[in-house]
């Protein structure tokens, strides 16, 4: 009974710290304006190695993706991203942690 509660909660610590190396990042993009819109971008973002979530909120043309830590956009990178889709990339915020559901509007 020890043995399965101590490795209970190894597999809890080990939980926790894959989850507090994710990293947010709010991208503002012009041109996002439909649900249509937000599903092409999310499909090229979700195809990036390391990405686990793609949200946004329409109202204010921001994209949130949550993925590990090793993932590192640049405006470059964002800038052609978004081009290749049809849209003007502005800028990017980089936080700790991944609050996606706290941020999406609903539609």
């Amino acid at each position: 009974m020890k043995y399965r509660i101590l490795i209970m909660a190894f597999v809890g610590l080990i939980t926790n710290a894959a989850l507090a190396d994710d990293v947010q990042y709010d991208i503002r993009v012009d041109g996002i304006t439909c649900p249509f819109c937000v599903a092409t971008s999310e499909r090229e973002l979700k195809k990036i190695d390391g990405v686990h979530a793609v949200g946004a909120n329409l109202e204010t043309g921001t994209i949130f993706v949550c993925a590990d830590s090793k993932v590192e956009f640049t405006d470059s990178q964002l800038k052609q991203l978004f081009l290749d889709k049809g849209f003007t990339y502005r800028s990017f915020t980089k936080g700790a942690g991944c609050s996606i559901a706290e941020n999406e509007s609903e539609e």
